[in-house]
């Protein structure tokens, strides 16, 4: 039986990439996307690659939580169960924005909004046995610290500090959810796919370009790791883990710290409003 993935942000880049190789390798993609414009044309350039291809767009804005949880009510609503969730979407502005929900917008949608896009897709994920949730982190968590106080912004801004807080937060929820959800037949796994050599690092300090230029690569190439993690058998049942393009990779201190996670996540749920797992 075929696997259907969901990935956010599935219109370009690495994404994009991704979900063109998860359906060449017979998957059912769902993309899931803020621009429809974009949407519309990744849709239509998986099919004409894979005219077989099965691929449905549905619209999602990670900057506004209500938007969100309407994404999440229709996929309730016209999906019979999940294989895969691949949290990928996320943002890197070169000046402070934020949210619908006054979030600092790296915080609130690499990180806030997938913690809720997750929760409300459990029970879809619960239908499928050996369903997967895997979350984009990055090398970049190196340079990041969960700070409450810079949650709804922050003064002055520091674009990398906001991204690594973001990445963290992905690596710390990854592991909590991995957890929770141990008797429940859902693996939870956070994978640094590989920088590729993109404006996105334009304004990024010379420390994290000494960690990242090592392993920029293709955004094929890059999506390979979340594919094989999305698809890959020998993976079944592992979960927990952080992974980049060799292997199991290293985390930072930080992010090996089960007391920030847990407090972030706790957090977390009372931001959103809804009961923790």
């Amino acid at each position: 039986m075929s696997k259907r993935v969901l990935i956010t942000g599935g219109n370009s880049g690495i994404g994009l990439c991704t979900a063109e190789q998860l359906a060449a390798q017979g998957a059912e993609v769902i993309l899931a996307c803020r621009d429809q414009a974009k949407g519309q044309a990744a849709l239509a350039r998986i099919k004409h690659n894979q005219p077989d291809a099965r691929v449905r767009l549905f619209e999602l804005d990670l900057a506004d939580l209500t938007k969100v949880r309407g994404c999440a009510r229709r996929l309730n609503d016209e999906l019979d169960g999940l294989d895969v969730l691949i949290n990928n979407a996320g943002v890197v502005p070169d000046r402070q924005q934020f949210t619908a929900d006054g979030f600092e917008m790296q915080f609130g949608v690499n990180y806030l909004a997938p913690v809720l896009l997750t929760h409300l897709l459990l029970p879809l994920l619960q239908q499928r046995p050996g369903a997967r949730i895997l979350h984009v982190a990055s090398v970049a968590h190196w340079l990041g610290r969960i700070n409450s106080r810079t949650w709804r912004g922050r003064r002055p801004y520091l674009v990398m500090d906001s991204y690594g807080q973001s990445k963290l937060g992905n690596i710390l929820f990854s592991d909590v959810l991995a957890q929770r959800l141990a008797g429940q037949d859902i693996t939870s796994n956070a994978l640094h796919p590989g920088g590729v050599d993109t404006p996105i690092f334009r304004h990024a300090p010379e420390l994290l370009m000494k960690l990242i230029r090592p392993t920029l690569t293709t955004p094929e190439k890059a999506a390979r790791l979340p594919t094989r993690l999305a698809l890959d058998p020998a993976l079944d049942g592992v979960t927990g883990g952080y992974f980049d393009a060799k292997g199991p990779a290293a985390r930072s201190p930080r992010a090996r710290n089960k007391k920030v996670a847990e407090r972030l996540y706790q957090d977390s749920m009372a931001l959103l409003g809804i009961n923790p797992l």
